[in-house]
């Protein structure tokens, strides 16, 4: 539990100081380390989903209230994901391999869902290119994060003989 709490702080800080150097026009390097944090903490959370999906609220609310100024838009897009993530890791097993393809289908999937959102109320005209674009744009730095940070709690992980799913 302290190292998954430890890894959603350190991913939102970090989120927060990263989007501080990146362009917003960025064409590779759009940080979604909270999405990526999600990934990496499941494993942690196997047998306590309710704690799982309580992190994943709390995490949206936040992401709200600091980034986008929005109440309750991403506290459901997070759940929403949360739940996208818990069912694709019944299907794959945790490896560096099998974390990078779950980052990059979790931010597919965040990303659909938010451009949806953003259509639906009338803010973004729909544009199979802006769709694209907003995925892409997120993928290569988030996956690099999900492989060192999943490599760095695995490593803790078996160090000091915390239960995670593998």
């Amino acid at each position: 539990m302290q190292i998954a709490l430890i890894v959603t702080i350190l991913s939102f800080f970090l989120e927060s100081i990263v989007s501080n150097f990146v362009s917003i026009n960025s064409d590779l390097f759009l940080p979604l380390f909270t999405i990526v944090a999600l990934v990496i903490i499941y494993p942690f959370f196997k047998k306590d989903r309710s704690t799982y999906f309580k992190i994943a609220a709390i995490l949206g609310l936040f992401y709200d209230i600091v980034f986008t100024d929005t109440l309750i838009v991403n506290f459901f897009l997070f759940l929403m994901t949360a739940y996208f993530i818990e069912k694709v890791n019944y299907m794959l097993s945790n490896n560096y391999l099998n974390v990078a393809i779950i980052t990059a289908l979790s931010i597919a999937f965040y990303r659909s869902i938010s451009f949806l959102v953003l259509v639906i109320i009338g803010y973004l005209p729909f544009s199979w290119y802006s769709l694209a674009r907003g995925i892409t744009t997120s993928l290569l730095l988030n996956i690099i994060y999900a492989v060192l940070l999943y490599g760095i709690t695995d490593f803790i992980a078996r160090k000091y003989h915390i239960t995670k799913i593998d």
